[in-house]
């Protein structure tokens, strides 16, 4: 779904969070983080947020989605998140 939004915007998906590092029960979201190549148009988020509104409701299911772009990854400068790091380290590309 984010693929087919976002198009060329899309970069990669992360998975993160007690699904991928232990401790989620039956009741658990899941954490995931999407990197674009820049900032998100006010389009692309609302078709975005339709869409995962649309999932979680025929699935049963929550996520948890967050969204970065590359410079803000890579930037030194007060953009640095350790909880960036954290999913990059430990979360799973999917």
């Amino acid at each position: 779904m984010l693929q087919k939004v976002l198009g060329d915007d899309f970069v990669r998906l992360y998975h993160y969070g007690s699904r991928v590092e232990g401790g989620a029960d039956a009741e658990s979201d899941y954490d995931v983080f999407c990197v674009t190549k820049r900032p998100l148009s006010r389009r692309q988020r609302d078709t975005v947020l339709d869409r995962q509104l649309d999932i979680q409701m025929d699935r049963d299911v929550l996520f948890d989605l967050h969204f970065r772009h590359e410079e803000q990854i890579h930037s030194t400068s007060s953009m640095y998140s350790p909880y960036v790091d954290h999913v990059i380290s430990e979360g799973i590309v999917v």
